[in-house]
């Protein structure tokens, strides 16, 4: 662990570079109550002759915790433990330390109440360790959060490095930086899937200039590139997510930029030539996808010369 005086702060970092305070509020969990039924007072004595009886019930009921304390109201709030999965069992250290719990199936509750700039300053406070993340919830990683992590790209400040529970490489005494948890969580939003590879060192070699193009030239104004636009048509149809494959399998994919979207081909051939088949699309910025046209008898193009706007 770092000393506290050596601590980089991100928000104030992010808030220095941009001039507001940009991150979210944790959420408050466990805050919610029950009313409890009305709670008998202690019996009233009837008669001097009982006294012994109503005695030995006082008693009972009294180590049995059924009496209500002076000027209590029935009606009162009884403060109650908070639901299962919230407060101390998803928090950072729980998510470091439980090595059961991340076994389970499904993503961690720790990642339900914790964005991707929370998680970073976790990250960054505890760079000594290493994180496994199994998965977290559909698009946890928005374009919001992008918008922050890229001021953050070339930040060389210590962060712990995370890694896929499928790794078989453990970066022991290894530390990440912010830098490159911020691009790791980028390429996540750009993949659709976190962790994007198998650990965030080692595996994971990012270009900071190519990131900055792409956040520039498509990024910023939420416009799918090439990439996206093939994985989500890829997601929306998953005969097509053999594409691409080995020169052997001859299966491939083109792609040509349209006025406002994409024209993607995916194309299957034999050894160059010819064309056995082929399914056309044109994919909009608006992430609409329209069927163009279908190659379904062999032509005599090689694959590279194959036009997705044509289909031909």
């Amino acid at each position: 662990m770092i000393p506290e005086s050596g601590k980089m702060n991100l928000n104030q970092m992010v808030r220095g570079r941009s001039g507001e305070h940009f991150f979210r509020h944790r959420s408050n969990a466990g805050k919610g109550a029950r009313t409890l039924p009305a709670i008998p007072y202690p019996l009233t004595l009837i008669s001097y002759g009982s006294l012994p009886v109503c005695l030995m019930l006082v008693l009972v009921l009294v180590s049995a915790g059924c009496t209500g304390s002076p000027g209590a109201r029935p009606d009162e709030a009884v403060p109650t433990a908070g639901p299962v999965g919230t407060g101390n069992a998803c928090t950072f250290d729980r998510l470091v330390s439980n090595f059961e719990e991340q076994m389970e199936p499904g993503d961690s509750c720790y990642f339900h109440l914790h964005t991707p700039m929370e998680f970073l300053d976790d990250l960054h406070t505890h760079p000594y360790c290493q994180v496994t993340v199994i998965d977290v919830p559909d698009h946890w990683i928005t374009h919001d959060d992008v918008q922050l992590l890229m001021q953050l790209i070339d930040s060389p400040e210590p962060a712990a490095p995370v890694v896929s529970l499928l790794s078989s490489y453990r970066p022991f005494n290894q530390t990440s930086t912010v830098g490159n948890e911020a691009l790791f969580l980028i390429e996540g939003y750009r993949t659709g899937q976190y962790p994007p590879a198998l650990c965030s060192l080692y595996y994971f070699h990012p270009d900071r200039e190519e990131v900055r193009s792409w956040w520039e030239t498509y990024g910023k104004e939420d416009i799918p590139d090439e990439r996206e636009a093939v994985r989500i048509l890829q997601d929306a149809c998953p005969e097509l997510k053999g594409y691409p494959s080995t020169p052997f399998a001859g299966r491939s994919i083109r792609t040509e930029r349209a006025p406002d979207g994409w024209f993607i081909a995916f194309i299957q051939h034999g050894s160059g030539v010819p064309i056995i088949s082929a399914r056309c699309y044109c994919f909009g910025d608006d992430r609409t996808v329209t069927l163009t046209g279908t190659v379904n008898q062999s032509i005599m193009v090689m694959p590279w010369e194959f036009s997705p706007r044509d289909c031909g």
